[in-house]
């Protein structure tokens, strides 16, 4: 199934009030600036918290605060810094106090973007335990249900979900993926119910009426499938998948000209989409229009082809190379006769489908 089930952000930054007296003017001000720091000053606010850290003014939370600080000002720098640096010093920060629960949250992340899903989920259950606000408590259960549903753990989903729901009716990601999770369930109604919820608060995101077009085709109701899919491509010309599922019921209702348009459009935007060309075929079949079944037929075998003769390539030279010619082995030299003698019978075949299909239209039947 060709599915463009969303994608899930989860982050949450804690600031931190300045309270503990220092020695030095200069670690005041550096303190100051790195829990005050802002997206657009995100080098500058690393550097002061840095020069913080290692000024040795700071123990227990008010060093936690700095890591962190810092950690979470590495993701507006880039996503290999969040993903790296950002995880070290949430980590110092989580080992300096082990009730750090925005870095334990945010350390959740990265581990759910790694796929490390039993730690993304301890990490949120020793966050709950240090105490969360009703914010805090959204963001925990958004993580660690995303790392239940990963799992495959589908209850386990739901119920976190839900939770968050329940303290913010309106959170779009959490119903989103609460409907994602029914509908990987079997449960298209439930699903749909989630996904009318979210594009009622937000009607132009693409994805969820895309969504809700494959529970509508999970149930068997083509004419919404056509509907909501249309409405996705409205809002964003390019979705293939769209396109893709809307032919696929244009299909079902034997409008095949509106399905090959359809087909057309995902092959202009990917031109080596073999499901486009198969789907084509298909529909050019049913209408009667043998010469264009054949040609997209053979568009597709010749991809398969491609993969083929690429790993036979590589055999292929494997042997010439090494030599091996082990008892009841074909040699290189001999598997390259045969690769040759299959390409011809396959020329053979693609023309006589194309005297075949010159025949049809010249004689149709009826």
């Amino acid at each position: 199934m060709r599915s463009g089930i969303s994608a899930q952000v989860w982050l949450v930054a804690v600031a931190f009030a300045a309270t503990a007296a220092v020695s030095e003017a200069a670690t005041v001000d550096d303190r100051q600036a790195c829990l005050k720091g802002s997206k657009e000053a995100a080098a500058a606010t690393i550097a002061a918290c840095t020069r913080a850290i290692e000024s040795g003014d700071y123990r227990d939370q008010d060093l936690s605060s700095l890591y962190h600080t810092r950690g979470y000002s590495w993701s507006r720098t880039s996503v290999a810094d969040r993903v790296d640096r950002g995880f070290k010093d949430y980590t110092e920060a989580i080992r300096i106090d082990p009730k750090a629960v925005s870095s334990l949250l945010n350390r959740a992340h990265i581990y759910n973007q790694r796929h490390d899903y039993d730690r993304a989920i301890a990490d949120t259950n020793q966050a709950f335990e240090g105490g969360l606000s009703d914010y805090g408590k959204q963001v925990g259960y958004g993580e660690r249900g995303y790392a239940y549903q990963a799992k495959g753990d589908n209850d386990r989903a739901i119920t976190d979900y839900t939770n968050s729901i329940e303290l913010d009716a309106n959170n779009i990601v959490a119903l989103t993926a609460r409907g994602n999770v029914y509908f990987a369930k079997g449960d298209p109604d439930r699903a749909i119910a989630d996904y009318d919820q979210v594009i009622a608060l937000d009607p132009k995101y693409a994805v969820t009426y895309y969504n809700r077009a494959l529970a509508y085709k999970a149930k068997g109701d083509i004419d919404r499938l056509i509907a909501d899919c249309s409405q996705a491509i409205a809002l964003y010309p390019q979705y293939r998948d769209a396109y893709f599922n809307r032919g696929y019921a244009y299909q079902a209702k034997g409008d095949f000209d509106r399905a090959i348009a359809d087909y057309d459009r995902m092959i202009a935007l990917d031109p080596n989409d073999g499901d486009a060309y198969s789907n084509r075929a298909t529909a050019y079949l049913s209408k009667g229009d043998f010469r264009r079944y054949i040609a997209d037929f053979g568009q597709r075998q010749a991809l398969s082809w491609l993969a083929a003769i690429t790993i036979l390539a590589a055999v292929i030279w494997f042997c010439c190379r090494t030599g091996a010619h082990a008892r009841g082995r074909l040699s290189g030299r001999r598997m390259i006769e045969i690769f040759e003698q299959e390409l011809v019978e396959i020329r053979h075949r693609n023309a006589a489908l194309e005297r075949i299909a010159a025949a049809v239209e010249k004689h149709p039947s009826g």
